[in-house]
């Protein structure tokens, strides 16, 4: 059976019939049918090499400002899906890529390079959302003006199914990102409850980390928390040791930075950390001042940080900053406490070991008085009968503050109380003093301490100075005599040179004062002490009166000259007035 071959007007005809009107509507009923994107460039695609019979073909869609991606291909490379292309001046009508307008066009390049030979615009409410290409066909030809109008008719009901595709597409993706959202919220709230559950800086950095491995699934980070106005590395997890300059940087980053795409100025800073193979930087802000950076590896699966990703991690480190900050301020809190807890201890190791009332000693008259600061020291005084007229005057300053000043201060009461029975020399004594001191404390504790024997019927004491501030005998013809004579301080190292003692005598009116250096130390708000100077003066000023107007009005100079000022020292003074027979 032999076939007639068809005229050329029958060609025409054939050729014509494949862009019939039922086509259109075929079309139109199946990509309106449907809202994948995917399906509908596909489809749109297919029917345009169909109907023009290409052998190749691709789509590329508007995504910002006159950017537009590579969506669909069919006889090309996939590589080119998601290729970005810069286009500007288009026009609705259908190019011809080799036409002479054409080639003036910089884009052209591009699809010309992939052998597309015509580009079809896609136009929706007179403006161009994408545009279709089409390589080289089967039959040889131009389209003609009818074909034309079929292929704009096709573009048309596309654009209108593709604009409806990508709503669908952007919602469903926000709907994505909501979901996350709410999963990520969920997980924060759920974290948070944990995180507020815990008052320890190890655990929580533990469970900060735990967090990023199970959510991002990082597994290379270090973590840096500011210390004493430095950044400090807390804790890592790298391939490479990190650069002792890196957490310089580290203060003034205020938002998160992917290390790829950072700016040129921090170029450094880039190298710094791809060396340790860190991608993300998270800062970690407290009243927005960085006070912690976070930096992460690459994904374990491989995938880029998101954007979400970016979200999910600040809001993480800053829950987490929160918490570290409330743990810090927690322990200051009990340390606090715990301070206050031993100062009161301290209080009431002092408060028991200073005499409660003052012995009533025939033709002298006394008064003694101790005013605690806020940090508890370690003065101590005491008067101790001895029997036949004879009494111990004690006053000493042990070094340091709180419990363990007063806990010196109670070694040093029992050991004056176990040796003077012996009737012992005040220098032998006071080298037995020195040397228990030696054995039973630290090299860093020591006591500045005066003691002395008063015999009241001779009106003469002894005495022995082991480095304490010299007391003062206001003589009533207005001499002053310092009773300076001893030895070193108890408790530095053990007697090598013997104390000596120190011997003065009373007439009437004269006034003996024993203090600290609370007194001669006292401060003002402009960094000058009271000093011993003064206390000469204010003391002289009123000899002539009592033994507790004496030390009344020592003790107001003494707070006038400090006014508000809070003190560091105890302020410690014992007066003794010898009175006529």
């Amino acid at each position: 059976m032999t076939t007639t071959p068809l005229s050329s007007s029958n060609k025409e005809k054939a050729r014509e019939e494949r862009f019939d009107l039922s086509a259109l509507f075929e079309f139109s009923s199946v990509i309106n049918a449907s809202i994948d994107l995917k399906f509908i460039l596909g489809h749109f695609l297919l029917t345009l090499m169909g109907k023009l019979l290409s052998l190749r073909g691709i789509v590329i869609l508007e995504r910002a400002n006159s950017t537009f991606t590579v969506e669909n291909v069919k006889g090309l490379p996939t590589e080119l899906i998601g290729q970005t292309l810069k286009i500007n001046k288009l026009t609705d009508r259908i190019l011809y890529v080799d036409h002479e307008d054409a080639r003036k066009m910089p884009w052209i390049r591009f699809f010309r390079d992939q052998g597309i030979l015509i580009l079809i615009p896609l136009t929706l409410r007179e403006k161009i959302v994408g545009i279709t290409g089409l390589g080289s066909s089967v039959v040889k030809k131009k389209l003609s003006s009818k074909e034309e109008t079929y292929i704009k008719s096709l573009a048309s009901i596309a654009a209108t199914a593709i604009d409806k595709g990508i709503v669908f597409s952007q919602l469903k993706q926000l709907n994505r990102r909501l979901d996350s959202k709410v999963q990520e919220l969920n997980t924060l709230f759920e974290l948070s409850k944990e995180f507020n559950a815990i008052f320890d800086q190890e655990r929580l950095i533990k469970l900060l980390l735990f967090s990023i491995m199970g959510q991002i699934g990082a597994s290379r980070y270090f973590i840096c928390l500011q210390q004493n106005g430095a950044m400090n590395v807390v804790t890592s997890r790298l391939d490479s040791p990190i650069n002792p300059s890196l957490p310089a940087y580290f203060p003034t980053l205020s938002s998160p930075q992917i290390v790829e795409l950072m700016r040129k100025q921090d170029r450094q800073l880039q190298s710094l950390l791809k060396e340790i193979g860190i991608h993300v930087l998270i800062p970690l802000q407290l009243k927005n001042q960085t006070v912690g950076v976070m930096g992460l590896g690459e994904k374990m699966r491989g995938e880029k940080y998101s954007q979400l990703d970016i979200e999910f991690l600040s809001s993480l480190g800053n829950l987490a900053i929160i918490s570290i900050e409330n743990a810090r301020l927690f322990k200051e809190t009990l340390e606090k406490q715990k301070l206050e807890d031993e100062l009161l201890i301290a209080k009431e190791i002092q408060r028991g070991l200073l005499p409660a009332q003052l012995p009533n000693i025939p033709h002298f008259d006394l008064a003694a008085v101790n005013i605690s600061s806020k940090q508890v020291g370690g003065d101590y005084y005491d008067v101790i009968p001895l029997g036949q007229h004879r009494y111990v005057f004690a006053i000493g300053d042990v070094s340091g503050k709180g419990t363990p000043a007063s806990l010196l201060m109670a070694n040093l009461q029992a050991t004056i109380r176990a040796l003077v029975p012996l009737g012992l020399s005040l220098g032998d004594l006071t080298k037995r003093v020195n040397d228990l001191i030696c054995e039973n404390t630290g090299s860093d504790r020591f006591i500045t301490f005066f003691w002395g024997i008063l015999d009241t019927t001779a009106k003469r004491m002894n005495y022995v100075s082991a480095g304490h501030n010299p007391p003062f005998l206001f003589h009533a013809d207005g001499a002053i005599e310092r009773l300076d004579k001893g030895g070193i301080i108890l408790g530095i190292m053990k007697t090598i040179v013997p104390y000596q003692e120190g011997e003065v005598k009373f007439g009437s009116g004269d006034v003996l004062l024993l203090f600290t250096d609370g007194v001669s130390e006292a401060m003002n708000s402009q960094e000058e002490e009271f000093g011993e100077e003064q206390l000469q003066q204010v003391a002289r000023a009123c000899l002539h009166e009592s033994a507790g107007t004496i030390l009344s009005k020592i003790v107001d100079a003494v707070k006038e000259h400090s006014k508000n000022r809070m003190q560091s020292d105890d302020v410690t003074l014992v007066v003794v007035k010898a009175m006529d027979r």
